[in-house]
């Protein structure tokens, strides 16, 4: 703002702008030059308002002005002279066009009455503290219809800040049909009589892009109430009747002629669906029966049954197998026998007739509901896997009492037909179908890809590393893919993290519990101790059949004693942030685990939840399992997210 001073002459002499101004300036005046944009064009646009010196020469201004905000809501803006004479103050005329639905040299007036048969009502980009009312009329008996094209306004549960009201009547006393704010457009809006009236505000702080709606006269017909080519007829009290075509009655033609009682569905029955309309039975079967056709049949209007009727043959529901057996479906073959009285009646007997007889073949079978099968089908199975045991009949046949022959075929995971399998690490059942495990478990030495998913299996519930100690509640679970991390290196064993995605799916029981993941806050490290258990890769010959897994209690170390004692025993490595140090001394309590044994778990166990701190990397031996060497872990929390990621 920039000021100026006016020459300080005689009173008999107008020192201000114009007559408006002269009551209230004193002496000496000065102005103020207000500088601002145009909203929309950008546009520098201004005035110039006075200022005056009072009794003790301060500079007081002569009127209070909104500064810019006067051209807040012009779509163009006028200017003022910005000089000692600018009246543009006074004048008002701050606008030279409005946005659509505002009007007056502020552009801040809206509203009106509106005497149309149509027409639309726009109020585009509102300011704040806005109040309008708009009254549509159209003539008796007509009605009005209502409907929103776009509706922008401030968002809330009741409307409370900006909203628009309609009301049915023609007045803001009339009966408050609906408020309206937010994005979602209303349903259309129709007026009981022939006026609505329309109310909008807007609060002091938010403000969107308005509205527009589009309004039409209607009549109780306009909106064709009557069904089926019925005549819409107005009354005198402005409500309708319809007069329906032969076949048709009620109030807007609605009912239909009524269809007579299907045909009878032979070893089977119908129902009639409560509450549909049209009419609509649905046809079902008796045990040992499948639907052949359509099992819905609606009336139509011309009183007969749509489709054609279904039936009731033989069948056989198909037996339910598990995912580890494959089957095989073989079309229908009807048994076909001579006996030698057949043999010896067709030669002496019907040798001309059968040579006079048309050829005729086989029926073509008709199509069954979902999970059933003609009579006469036949169902090979066999395992998935070769490593799986077969139990139950190869070969079942649907004869013709809907029951299937045989017995009964399922498949067990198991030994099956050759023994290769070898215990290789141990690892953290994570989700019912996800196993984490190191990554040096699962690759060759030195290799970065995985190994064949299909020659590893994973072995849940297991007590005893002896396969004849018990067999009560092992699952063996198949392999689906393995996901090594993407930064794994097989030399230094950084990033020694994996995760074996399971194709069967893990029951969860007494033996056999999900581990949690252990948060990124690293609560383990603030414990400082852990639980380490896991099947050692080479058998115990003294403990035989009765050894189980091992078990020890873990403090967790720095890495800087970890590294200098590796380098003392002639093993130098590198201890990353991505791994953990830990050792187990004899004053911690009993322990079957040894140092060197790799593929192993860390875990954190609590009241309520067991969390996984680490998966056992690397470590080394002295020819004897020394407690007090250290054992390096792969820290899972920094992995979390992957493995969720890999979960999925």
């Amino acid at each position: 703002t920039h000021q100026f001073c006016w020459p300080n002459m005689l009173y008999l002499y107008n020192h201000c702008p114009g007559p408006e101004w002269n009551v209230m300036c004193r002496g000496c005046c000065e102005y103020d030059v207000i500088r601002c944009k145009c909203p929309l064009q950008g546009t520098s646009v201004g005035y110039a308002v006075p200022c005056c010196r009072n009794a003790i020469n301060e500079c007081d201004p002569c009127i209070i002005h909104p500064g810019c905000s006067l051209f807040e809501n012009c779509k163009r803006c006028n200017n003022g002279t910005w000089g000692p004479k600018d009246d543009f103050f006074i004048r008002g005329q701050y606008c030279a066009e409005c946005r659509p639905g505002w009007s007056g040299g502020d552009c801040m007036k809206c509203g009106g009455v509106i005497r149309k048969r149509q027409g639309h009502i726009v109020l585009e980009s509102y300011p704040n503290n806005a109040r309008c009312e708009w009254t549509i009329q159209v003539d008796q008996p007509f009605t009005i219809e209502l409907r929103f094209m776009m509706l922008s306004l401030e968002v809330h549960h009741s409307c409370r800040y900006d909203f628009v009201e309609v009301r049915d009547g023609d007045s803001i006393n009339s009966r408050v049909i609906g408020r309206f704010c937010g994005n979602n457009r209303p349903a259309p809006i129709r007026s009981s009589g022939n006026s609505l009236h329309i109310h909008f505000e807007s609060d002091g702080y938010k403000n969107y892009d308005g509205f527009f709606a589009t309004f039409q006269e209607s009549s109780a017909c306009s909106s064709s109430p009557c069904l089926h080519d019925g005549t819409c007829i107005l009354d005198s009290s402005y409500t309708y009747h319809c007069a329906c075509l032969a076949g048709y009655t009620g109030k807007r033609c609605e009912n239909e002629r009524s269809c007579p009682p299907p045909p009878r569905l032979y070893h089977g029955y119908h129902v009639m669906m409560p509450g549909a309309k049209p009419e609509t039975v649905e046809f079902s079967c008796n045990h040992s029966y499948a639907l052949s056709g359509d099992p819905l049949r609606s009336c139509q209007p011309d009183g007969t049954w749509s489709g054609k009727q279904p039936q009731c043959v033989r069948a056989c529901r198909e037996p339910k197998v598990s995912e580890l057996v494959r089957q095989r479906i073989l079309p229908p073959q009807a048994p076909f026998r001579k006996t030698p009285v057949h043999k010896l009646y067709s030669t002496a007997v019907g040798r001309q007739i059968q040579s006079d007889a048309p050829t005729k073949g086989p029926p073509v079978p008709s199509q069954l509901a979902a999970g059933f099968h003609h009579l006469y089908t036949h169902i090979e199975y066999d395992c998935v896997s070769p490593f799986y045991h077969h139990h139950g009949s190869p070969r079942r046949t649907c004869l013709k009492t809907g029951k299937w022959s045989g017995r009964h075929v399922s498949c067990s995971p198991g030994e099956g037909k050759t023994k290769l399998t070898k215990l290789v690490c141990s690892g953290a059942l994570v989700n019912q179908r996800s196993v984490v495990v190191a990554a040096h478990c699962v690759t060759q030495l030195g290799k970065f890809y995985p190994l064949d998913a299909a020659k590893i299996k994973v072995v849940v519930g297991k007590h005893y590393r002896d396969d004849h100690r018990e067999n009560k509640g092992l699952q063996h679970l198949r392999v689906a893919t393995i996901v090594i991390h993407p930064n794994y290196d097989p030399h230094i064993l950084d990033s020694d993290i994996a995760v074996i995605k399971l194709l069967d799916k893990a029951k969860i029981g007494e033996k056999v519990q999900p581990l949690c993941l252990s948060d990124i806050s690293g609560e383990g490290e603030m414990s400082g101790q852990g639980l380490v258990t896991g099947w050692s890769p080479l058998p115990d010959s003294g403990l035989g059949a009765e050894e189980k897994a091992r078990v020890g209690l873990v403090h967790l170390a720095d890495i800087v004693p970890c590294e200098e004692q590796y380098a003392r025993n002639g093993v130098p490595v590198s201890v990353t942030d991505n791994m953990l140090c830990a050792s187990q001394k004899p004053n911690y309590g009993p322990s079957t685990i040894c140092p060197s044994d790799t593929g192993g778990i860390l875990i954190l166990p609590a009241l309520r939840l067991w969390r996984l701190l680490g998966l056992v990397s690397f470590g080394y031996d002295q020819g004897e399992c020394d407690p007090e060497l250290y054992t390096v872990y792969t820290h899972v929390a920094n992995f979390k997210i992957w493995i969720e990621s890999s979960m999925k």
